[in-house]
């Protein structure tokens, strides 16, 4: 909903570019095995991390977007 509202403000391209922008400031930087081996990693949160996140995956909020067109 807030996306879709951004859109009214800003135009859905706008939108579209402004979360692209934060996706390139978001994206993980691949970590070493021995990091991913304590279950510590860069990409996107799954199990019971997934459960606590605030917001959709960034390319799952731009792709509702340009469906939107």
């Amino acid at each position: 909903r807030a996306d879709a509202g951004g859109a009214s403000l800003a135009g859905r391209q706008g939108m579209i570019n402004a979360l692209r922008r934060l996706q390139s400031l978001h994206d993980p930087v691949p970590l070493p095995d021995k990091m991913a081996a304590f279950g510590i990693n860069g990409g996107r949160p799954s199990g019971i991390r997934a459960l606590f996140t605030t917001h959709p995956p960034l390319e799952d909020r731009i792709a509702a977007l340009e469906a939107a067109r």
